[in-house]
């Protein structure tokens, strides 16, 4: 880590090395460790072995390396060495990503709950989530949640405990005022096992779940439903940090306006449970959302403060170092220890350290240094996106902050001469000139490395953020140097508190201000489709390789040019999509709702109703997530069916995310307004969205031999509720029929069954599977092959499929297979589940 220099030095350096020379990285062996560790854990994630098998690779590969070693064969031993780093860093993600103990609570856990008793161990301070704001388009109201986690100890079977082991996740309905960390707490909670991606390209919850060993949810319906069997020490180490991290947040509340105190309290804490979501909405859409995530840049200027400061008191240069490292690590478990602070930690140390030895530390040494660690503590923070963006952004800067320093230390001699003699105005624009270019050029470099990922992951494109963050700089700064200084002062010296917190308090006034004000630009943003996994692999890799082997690396013509093909390689397909020939129809599965996606012959995409039974924001992120995944980002055209909040309540937030052709709703979608339906059409307004009507007898553009025909509800609909007057889409394409009923029930579905029977290929069951809407008449009448169930538990999926299978059809319900994909092509029809166990 860190570099020892020669005691005697050429005085007069080479001036003839090459500037491509001056930048080569030094020897770095802690990389290519690093680059062993990563493959052994990437190898296990994919293609995982049993942990003997590690294990015996790794003692074989450490025999043969000291074999190699003593015979003098240093090469060949240093390849046998890393094999045995690699298997030892695969051994041990394998033990633990894949590997529970027997009695692991995630054993007895299923998809749907059961109710059941535990005895839990708190973890950590319960984490308050404040009720979300009133949203019409949400069909239950929520009010607070306390999530904590817990290490479960035992479990009741019956009229007997049973020792159980574990980590879990613990909601609970309203507020727990007396739970603290080390408390042994009595639960009853309903148990149930995390669900994982419903739809493709959906956001893996149980995964990153299990990143944590967490394999299981426990929800309680009241906060009586916990009790406390036993209280934990007091001067334990976990009621002790959340004792300080308490103190800290009044201290914020005491000095700070209110709004101002849970956006301190998020960037100087890490508390961001309470920033209500359209202000952390703000901060993703400007490419700013790292400010609230403590990261490098909190830790670093702690740090950097505390240097500045121990350096000018008269002590031992050794005592203040060790301060100095020792409240940042405290300052790391005071904001839960995450991976971007640990590794800020762990740089501060080795800073520290080299600093105390009066030498200089290398500085790809030092990151991988840090890698290490957090691969230590948890290999599987190598997938977490907010990981790869911390280290990425880091090894930017230590790889373009050379190139830097030498450009600018190269300056024309009439040019300094110019400088030396302007006046002190000028002077201080030349430097303030000079300061704004270099964070806007640093800022330029983070956000181009980053971006990529960030668009794979977030599906943001934004070209704000160069500028904003160049902006924000100052004022962050402040922000984080008041805000520390009034956690100090507010408890030692309360009437400089007062100072320092009225400072902080604009500081982030400001910052909030700017955020906001970005936010709205119309060119500040763009969701985009991302770049693919294959893609990112390339790109990330061919960086790496130009950074280890610089010699290598070609003209900075032939590196734009290669640069331009990779990136026309990878969003080609998303710009260029087509599916000729093929009509695809998949029926997303966002539990007790309705989405189903048209993917028409000629290119054009139809959305069919997009809403669920519970968080508008849920159902948004599955449809988005499907869209995105196929490359999509214009809508042609949207049909409601019906104005139930579960068909439509989605669609702003998609109206947000993707451009609309058009809106059809039936002729009495709008008869009775409520706030729901009320904050749609002025959804529909504000993205001036054309709005159609339609009735039976119409017909939609499908293309060259694709027919979309409407069968219901006739021009002045019919007597009935909304679910009577629910729109029937009828799609033909190469002699093959799909029928998409929405909620129809009597006596709407009367009247379509008046008319002559038709033979459907594929039917979505209307009403998401009621024995009301899923008459064997209706079965009789259309006698499909496939039914495709949209829904969640609420309905009785035995009861549908015996109405069914009595004509001859096979049903998919998405609770249980996820999305439904049914293509039609030249090939015929084919039905698959999104799930491994569907049919």
């Amino acid at each position: 880590m860190v570099e020892t220099s020669p005691k005697t030095e050429s005085a007069e350096p080479d001036r003839h090395r090459s500037n491509r020379q001056r930048t080569t990285p030094a020897y770095q062996p802690l990389v290519i460790v690093l680059v062993a560790v990563c493959g052994g854990v990437v190898v296990d994630r994919f293609w995982p072995v049993a942990v003997l098998g590690w294990w015996g690779l790794a003692v074989g590969a450490w025999i043969v390396w000291l074999v190699l070693w003593r015979s003098g064969c240093d090469r060949a031993a240093g390849v046998v060495l890393l094999v045995a780093i690699a298997a030892m860093a695969g051994g041990w993600h394998h033990d633990r990503w894949y590997l529970f103990p027997q009695d692991d609570l995630g054993h007895f856990a299923r998809t749907d709950e059961q109710p059941t008793c535990v005895e839990v161990i708190a973890r950590k301070a319960p984490q308050e989530i404040p009720q979300p704001e009133n949203n019409p388009l949400r069909a239950f109201p929520s009010g607070d949640l306390t999530r904590v986690e817990v290490e479960v100890t035992r479990i009741r079977d019956g009229s007997k405990w049973r020792a159980a082991s574990g980590r879990a996740r613990l909601d609970v309905n309203g507020q727990l005022q007396s739970v603290r960390p080390g408390d042994r707490l009595l639960v009853f909670a309903r148990l149930s096992a995390p669900r994982g991606p419903q739809n493709p390209a959906e956001f893996d919850y149980a995964e990153y779940l299990r990143a944590g060993r967490t394999r299981s949810r426990l929800r309680a319906q009241f906060p009586e439903c916990v009790s406390v069997a036993r209280a934990g020490s007091r001067w334990s180490p976990g009621q002790l940090i959340e004792r300080t991290r308490a103190h800290g947040s009044r201290v914020l509340r005491r000095y700070l306006d209110p709004r101002r105190a849970d956006l301190a309290a998020a960037v100087l804490l890490g508390a961001r449970e309470r920033l209500d979501s359209e202000r952390k909405q703000a901060f993703m859409e400007t490419g700013t959302i790292h400010l609230l995530a403590i990261s490098g840049l909190h830790v670093g200027i702690l740090a950097g403060s505390l240097l500045w400061v121990m350096l000018r008191v008269p002590i031992p240069r050794g005592r203040a170092m060790l301060i100095v490292a020792g409240l940042t690590v405290f300052y790391m478990l005071l904001t839960d220890a995450r991976p971007p602070v640990i590794r800020a930690t762990i740089m501060v140390l080795v800073i520290c350290w080299s600093i105390y030895l009066g030498r200089r530390p290398l500085s790809f040494n030092t990151l991988a240094l840090a890698a290490l660690f957090v691969l230590a503590f948890n290999p599987a923070d190598l997938f977490q996106t907010g990981s790869q963006l911390s280290f990425l952004a880091v090894a930017g800067l230590m790889w373009f902050g050379p190139v830097w320093i030498y450009r600018s230390g190269k300056r024309d001699p009439v040019d300094r001469l110019v400088r030396e003699n302007l006046t002190w105005p000028a002077w201080l624009a030349s430097v303030i000139g000079r300061g704004v270019r270099r964070l806007t050029l640093v800022s330029g470099v983070i956000w181009l490395l980053t971006m990529p990922l960030v668009m794979a992951r977030f599906h943001l494109f934004t070209p704000i953020a160069v500028l904003l963050n160049t902006v924000l700089w100052v004022p962050m700064v402040a922000a984080l140097m008041t805000g520390f200084a009034t956690l100090v002062l507010g408890t030692l010296l309360p009437p400089l508190g007062h100072v320092s917190g009225w400072c902080c308090n604009e500081a982030l006034g400001l910052l909030d201000s700017c955020v906001t004000w970005a936010a709205e630009l119309p060119w500040s943003h763009r969701w985009v489709p991302g770049p693919a996994n294959w893609w990112l692999l390339g790109f990330y890799g061919s960086l790496g390789l130009l950074t280890a082997f610089p010699r290598t690396r070609p003209p900075r013509r032939w590196c734009l040019g290669l640069l331009a093909c990779w990136i026309a390689v990878g969003f080609a397909p998303a710009l260029f999509r087509q599916d000729e020939g093929r009509l695809r129809c998949t029926f997303l599965s966002v539990g007790h709702g309705s989405a189903t996606v048209l993917e028409l012959p000629s290119g054009k995409t139809m959305l069919y109703d997009a809403g669920q039974l519970g968080s508008p924001t849920v159902g948004t992120r599955s449809v988005a997530a499907y869209l995105w995944s196929r490359g999509i980002t214009h809508v042609d055209a949207v049909v409601i069916s019906h104005a139930d909040l579960d068909h439509y309540n989605a669609l702003p937030g998609l109206f947000e995310q993707f451009s609309v052709g058009a809106i059809y709703v039936s002729p009495v979608m709008w008869h009775e307004e409520n706030p729901a339906m009320t904050a749609l059409r002025q959804s529909i307004r504000e993205f001036e969205i054309p709005l159609r009507e339609i009735h039976a007898g119409d017909r939609l553009p499908g293309g060259e031999g694709c027919v979309i025909e409407v069968l219901h509800p006739p021009d002045r609909g019919i007597l009935g509720g909304d679910n009577a007057n629910a729109i029937v889409l009828d799609v033909r394409y190469l002699d093959r029929r799909i029928l998409l009923p929405g909620d129809l029930d009597p006596p709407g579905l009367d009247d379509v069954l008046a008319e002559e029977p038709i033979d459907y290929d594929v039917l979505l069951a209307p009403h998401h599977g009621s024995r009301r809407s899923n008459s064997p008449e209706l079965a009789a009448w259309s006698t499909p092959e496939w039914v495709v169930v949209s829904g969640g538990n609420r309905y009785d999926p035995a009861t549908i499929g015996a109405v069914y299978k009595a004509t001859g059809a096979q049903v998919l319900h998405t609770a249980q297979c996820g999305a439904v994909e049914v293509v039609v092509d030249g090939e015929g029809l084919r039905v698959d589940g999104f799930l491994d166990d569907a049919p």
